[in-house]
This record gives structure tokens, C-alpha cells and sequence, in this order.
């Protein structure tokens, strides 16, 4: 079995877990890989009210061995009314990812947290509500990212803390990848 059908397979599965969707895949246990999973923690630490929260290198990670990335997942962990731009690249800061170079861009997200209903409040819970949502990517069969060993991979986060508390803001993204040669 070459590389390419192992990933083919591999995204398969990805997007069979990520799309939480139940189905069969036919394959013999001789042909099933495992697919490798890293989660980079990140946080942009203690985001006041009403401020601008920015932590280039928030979360890091560093394969080992060379790696071609399948798919990323960021799973929506706050429930208050922030905006969160998340990206992941392995480049050392934010916004590099604009324009016609992308090399080492692997990932970005936008999420506009569910809104307070403050009407002019000053303080008080005016929370009303909760919104779960999981951002993802996975590329077509046979298609991945390829990180060398030894290559950092960033986390950077762009937080505006709309909410009427200091919030730690912590966003992890998961990343599915497997080991090339």
C-alpha cells in the first residue's frame, strides 16, 4: 500500500470523526495507519474587559520526525461574548498569512463568540446563552501539509473581550497528521 492511499484512508477518517458522522471504512487491519493527533495548547492568558488580547507563539509545537498534516480542529471553548482570530503556521507571528505568500501558513479561524445582551449595563451577569461550534480543515485525498522535523508549529490568537468580566482566554487546536519518510 502506498503513502498516498494510507492518507487517502487516513483524511477519510478525519473527516469521518470530524464531521461526527458514523460510517464503515474498508480496509483490512494490514492497511489501517494510525493517524497521530497533537494538541497545541494556547492561551493568551488574562484578557481584561473591553480589551484587545494579541499573543503571537500562544501555543507551540514541535514534531519530531517529519509530518504531513491532514486536518486541524478548533474546538469552541468559550461560552462569553469574545471574537477570537485564531491561526496556525509556522510562522513565528500573526498576520504573515496575508497575500501571496502562504508557505507555512497551515490554518485560520474567525469566531464571534454569542452575544451579551448588556443593553448599557455596567455590571452584572447579562450572559444569556451558549454556543457551541468546532472549526475544522481537512484536505483532499492524498493532499497534506508538510511540516520537516524540528519545525515549530504556532498557535496565535487575536482575542477582543467584549464580555463584562477579565476572562483567561485558553483555544486549542488539535492536529491530525501522520509521519512521512
Amino acid at each position: 500500500m502506498t503513502l498516498n492511499s494510507i492518507a487517502r484512508r487516513a483524511v477519510l477518517a478525519a473527516l469521518v470523526w470530524c464531521g461526527g458522522s458514523i460510517a464503515t471504512i474498508a480496509a483490512t487491519p494490514d492497511e489501517i495507519r494510525p493517524l497521530h493527533t497533537a494538541v497545541i495548547k494556547s492561551t493568551t492568558g488574562l484578557c481584561h474587559r473591553g480589551t484587545i488580547c494579541h499573543k503571537d507563539r500562544a501555543g507551540v509545537w514541535i514534531p519530531e520526525t517529519p509530518i504531513a498534516i491532514l486536518g486541524v480542529l478548533v474546538a469552541e471553548q468559550a461560552d462569553i461574548g469574545l471574537y477570537t482570530d485564531l491561526e496556525v503556521s509556522t510562522r513565528p507571528e500573526m498576520y504573515q498569512c496575508n497575500g501571496g505568500d502562504a508557505q507555512g501558513c497551515i490554518f485560520r479561524m474567525k469566531y464571534a463568540g454569542p452575544g451579551l445582551f448588556d443593553y448599557g449595563a455596567q455590571s452584572g451577569s447579562t450572559y444569556l446563552g451558549s454556543n457551541i461550534t468546532n472549526t475544522s480543515i481537512t484536505f483532499p485525498p492524498g493532499y497534506g501539509i508538510l511540516v520537516p522535523a524540528g519545525t515549530p508549529i504556532h498557535v496565535h490568537l487575536d482575542v477582543r473581550n467584549n464580555s463584562l468580566i477579565d476572562l483567561k482566554v485558553d483555544q486549542d487546536a488539535w492536529i491530525y497528521y501522520v509521519p512521512v519518510k
